[in-house]
């Protein structure tokens, strides 16, 4: 099989189609596991088609060519290397389980409902773009174990994440984009509108941006006349289990913003969202600081991976 040309291309997962032509030039697509041999590809003239995840050639069928390439590779041993795979590739038993699988997962992706994955091909696939040829499988389900979530796992520390022995600092910045991303998505939900009239996207912002933190952090939104977001803002940073609030620092903050109103959050890393006793007091110093300078205090909330709770709900802030 070896010695035809297609026989070369499908031992090293390669497929080559025509396809429409460009400016009345033959086009073909090459698709496949091209990524190892990206650099016979471009060599040979291939442009690279990140929408369609193939390599592009005009003129000329490359078959003959990227065939004779990957002869003269295998003849010399150096494909080998380049696969990291056993050097009889003739031998389709030998291919790694997952040639072709990591594109069957994308069109699998791409083609139905997105809900449709489980959590731990998701995040594979998500791998699939830091880690290169290697099954992400096993790396995604240990993830999962370890930290729990796909939250928990975007949310871990880089130390931690280095623990696993394929994860790289591409992986991590991948990861801190992703929850980044997540952030901001969630806080344009609360962006420009009365937030009373959105309080479960406020909840889900205050949730995706916080629940997670290691230490705790108090933070405050200001809310104008209409309840509209005036600045969100992090006050303080504390430790594990503690993080200090000074209630005339709260009121002058709020004046500065001519805020006519604030919501209060913080988060606990302990998990246990119940609000202690230091807490409620402290809420209420703070309540009665702002009802002096006629500011309301909306709500506290405190959130941790386990959910929220709101003190308005409660009935801890008196009137």
């Amino acid at each position: 099989m070896f010695d035809s040309e297609e026989g070369a291309l499908e031992t090293v997962g390669l497929k080559v189609s025509e396809v429409a032509p460009t400016n009345g030039h033959p086009t073909y697509s090459v698709k496949g596991e091209t990524h190892p041999l990206r650099h016979i590809l471009r060599e040979l003239g291939g442009r690279w088609d990140g929408i369609n995840r193939a390599w592009i050639f005009r003129g000329l069928d490359p078959r003959g060519a990227i065939a004779d390439r990957v002869r003269a590779e295998r003849t010399q041993g150096g494909l080998a290397d380049v696969l990291s795979v056993a050097p009889d590739l003739g031998n389709l038993a030998n291919r790694p389980h997952y040639w072709g699988h990591r594109q069957r997962l994308r069109d699998r992706f791409l083609g139905s409902n997105e809900e449709s994955l489980p959590d731990y091909e998701l995040l594979e696939l998500l791998l699939f773009f830091s880690i290169e040829r290697i099954d992400t499988k096993p790396l995604a389900k240990a993830l999962l174990d370890r930290f729990g979530s796909l939250a928990g796992v975007l949310h871990a520390a880089p130390e931690q994440l280095a623990e696993f022995e394929r994860i790289n600092h591409h992986t991590i910045t991948l990861f801190k984009a992703a929850r980044t991303l997540a952030g901001r998505m969630a806080r344009e939900e609360v962006t420009d509108r009365p937030l009373l009239d959105q309080w479960d996207k406020l909840v889900a912002y205050l949730m995706t941006t916080m629940a997670h933190r290691k230490v705790e952090q108090f933070r405050i939104i200001f809310l104008d006349r209409r309840n509209v977001l005036i600045a969100d803002e992090v006050q303080h940073q504390g430790t594990i289990d503690h993080t200090p609030v000074y209630p005339r620092e709260v009121m002058k903050r709020a004046l500065m913003l001519d805020a006519s109103a604030i919501v209060m959050v913080h988060n606990h890393p302990s998990n246990h969202p119940a609000p202690s006793k230091p807490d409620i007091e402290m809420t209420r110093q703070v309540g009665d600081a702002l009802q002096k300078v006629g500011i309301v205090l909306h709500d506290h909330i405190i959130v941790s991976k386990r959910g929220h709770t709101s003190f308005r709900q409660m009935g801890l802030l008196g009137r």
